[in-house]
């Protein structure tokens, strides 16, 4: 005769048993109402961007916001629902490594939204008075902060997960990630747009040797727009199947977590955001 299954406890994060003093369960409807909300706001801009005429020389720019807001939206939407799914949950455990896949997912787009913003400006011709450049400062403080972010997520998973067995060199592992990935986004940041190589003697169909600078310039931009936005594409695209599959998981498997898939998950929803907010703050307009 087959021995039945334990019975379910439901654990709602709400007793701080195993050392895990947040309710992930608690603030997930409010943080899927901020996603919707913010998916909202990124659709309105779609459409409006869309329906407006560009001044001479702006369609470039807007082109690249429309890039950018486009998977941004997706993967907000995607971060709304799945923090909708996490408001039910009745597995702490599950529920913490679920708002680990959506705080990433937000995290990155909530950066990128900044940085399609700053290119509608030259687009619609705000850039008399310095906006971008203002724009510049406040993407690179949204970006140190979303690294911030990422990193404390990151060893408060590992920490509520192992019930706060986690090993030292793990901790440290995870901040010294954070590190690193705060210097490699302001070294992004920082980048210059490279040289103008000399004008070819057969130039690109439409493109005369007066204008050869201006669009060695829109090509350079154009690239880094488009690794950015596969980046999100790619990375949201992995942290929201991970965290279907996480909710997907019966609650059996959620009893205890080996720290050999710990540490990993924990890296990964690190860095692979991390990568892709690099990319973004490398795609910010310059003056």
């Amino acid at each position: 005769m087959t021995p039945s299954a334990a019975p379910f406890r439901p654990d709602t994060c709400q007793s701080g048993a195993g050392g895990i003093d947040w309710s992930s369960i608690a603030s997930a409807e409010s943080m899927s109402a901020f996603c919707g909300i913010m998916a909202g706001f990124v659709f309105a801009g779609l459409v409006t961007v869309i329906g407006q005429k560009n001044p001479p020389g702006g369609d470039a720019h807007a082109s690249r916001a429309l890039k950018l807001l486009l998977p941004c939206f997706i993967g907000l939407a995607m971060a709304s629902y799945l923090y909708a799914l996490t408001s039910g949950e009745l597995v702490c455990t599950r529920a913490v490594t679920e708002q680990l896949f959506s705080g990433a997912i937000l995290a990155t787009d909530a950066l990128l939204v900044i940085v399609a913003l700053a290119w509608l400006l030259p687009a619609y011709g705000r850039n008399k008075h310095g906006e971008v450049r203002f724009f510049r400062g406040l993407i690179l403080f949204a970006a140190q902060f979303s690294i911030l972010m990422l990193t404390v997520s990151s060893d408060g998973f590992t920490k509520s997960v192992l019930h706060g067995q986690t090993a030292g060199w793990a901790t440290t592992l995870v901040w010294s990630s954070g590190g690193v990935c705060f210097v490699a986004v302001f070294l992004s940041w920082r980048a210059p747009l490279p040289s103008i190589p000399p004008v070819p003697a057969i130039l690109p169909p439409g493109v005369t040797a007066e204008g050869w600078d201006e669009y060695c310039r829109d090509e350079s931009f154009n690239h880094r727009v488009a690794r950015a936005v596969k980046g999100a594409v790619t990375v949201g695209g992995l942290l929201a199947v991970a965290g279907g599959c996480a909710v997907g998981l019966a609650y059996t498997y959620w009893t205890s977590m080996q720290p050999w898939l710990v540490y990993p998950l924990a890296e990964a929803a690190l860095l692979l955001p991390a990568a892709v907010i690099a990319a973004g703050v490398w795609a910010v307009p310059r003056d």
